[in-house]
């Protein structure tokens, strides 16, 4: 007995005829036929009565009918379930990031994820840039997403892990709204050497404090740079007058009226947004999809029309 003979019989006993059910399988009947008497002798019993008129069921076809319907949604239940799983349209998807990159780059990427993949578990590891890269060669996480250092800085990401840009954007300026109307609409940096820099946490792998950095020293000085968590207790401290900061541009999405955001006036390296992965690891079909979706995310001028450069 095998499932093709199961659902023959399942299609008959539905019909109450040989010939109905031969229409609908898309057979002749002397093959269906064939594979209903094949199925009494392996079973040693009579499932149908055939007449005139089409066929009925003894006591016997009775019960296995009830049987037969329930293997096969069992069936039909386990293979769509192992489809789906293989096709990533169900599972679990654990992604480790830098707060800072989730207003701009993952929620977008996540909704959008989300509504093609609404099955799939969504699991999240927030932490410092060193933490994500851990949680990646952990295996605690399946992705990572952080800022890469700017090029030349920093430590390198390792052999072992996968880096891929999925967003690019500039640098800008995150100044009390006190202090901006002195500075112009293209700041230098050099103008704010006396200022204290605010920055999230240092890290050994990228973060955003090397780009801080950076942009200060390509403008002529070293900074004096006081460290705090997030980039959102940066902003709240700019606020409050406490200090400046260089950010990327997004930053706008969460300053508040008394913070401005202006664009550089000397060109610096842009803000890397990348997704890692373990390199030795085949990503699952979860992983895959979420890759897809990343790699074709489009970079948006997140200056907008208000803080665009002079062409």
């Amino acid at each position: 007995m095998d499932l093709r003979q199961l659902r023959y019989f399942v299609v008959v006993a539905e019909e109450r005829s040989v010939t109905r059910a031969a229409a609908r399988l898309h057979l002749t009947q002397p093959p269906l036929s064939a594979q209903l008497a094949r199925l009494e002798h392996e079973l040693g019993v009579t499932l149908l009565v055939r007449h005139r008129r089409g066929v009925d069921l003894t006591e016997a076809g009775t019960h296995l009918l009830e049987h037969a319907r329930r293997l096969l949604a069992g069936m039909d239940a386990a293979t769509d379930s192992v489809r789906r799983l293989g096709e990533g349209r169900v599972g679990r998807l654990t992604v480790a990031f830098v707060s800072a990159t989730a207003g701009a780059v993952l929620a977008p990427l996540l909704r959008r994820y989300h509504a093609d993949r609404p099955d799939v578990a969504i699991h999240f590891l927030e932490d410092r840039a060193d933490g994500v890269v851990e949680h990646v060669r952990a295996r605690r996480a399946d992705l990572g997403m952080v800022y890469l250092p700017p090029p030349g800085v920093g430590a390198g990401h390792g052999a072992d892990l996968d880096v891929a840009v999925v967003h690019r954007e500039p640098l800008a300026a995150v100044l009390p709204a006190a202090l901006a109307s002195s500075v112009g609409d293209l700041v230098d940096l050099a103008a704010l050497a006396d200022q204290v820099f605010l920055s999230p946490a240092p890290a050994t792998w990228g973060g955003l404090r090397p780009h801080l950095l950076n942009a200060c020293r390509l403008s002529g000085f070293e900074p004096s740079v006081q460290s705090v968590e997030l980039v959102s207790t940066v902003v709240a401290l700019v606020a409050a007058g406490l200090g400046v900061s260089v950010l990327p541009a997004s930053v706008t999405g969460v300053a508040s009226a008394e913070v401005v955001v202006r664009p550089l006036s000397r060109h610096v390296p842009v803000v890397e947004t990348a997704v890692l992965r373990r390199r030795a690891d085949r990503p699952s079909p979860q992983v895959q999809q979420f890759l897809r979706l990343a790699l074709a995310t489009p970079e948006p001028d997140v200056l907008g029309p208000a803080h665009a450069r002079p062409r």
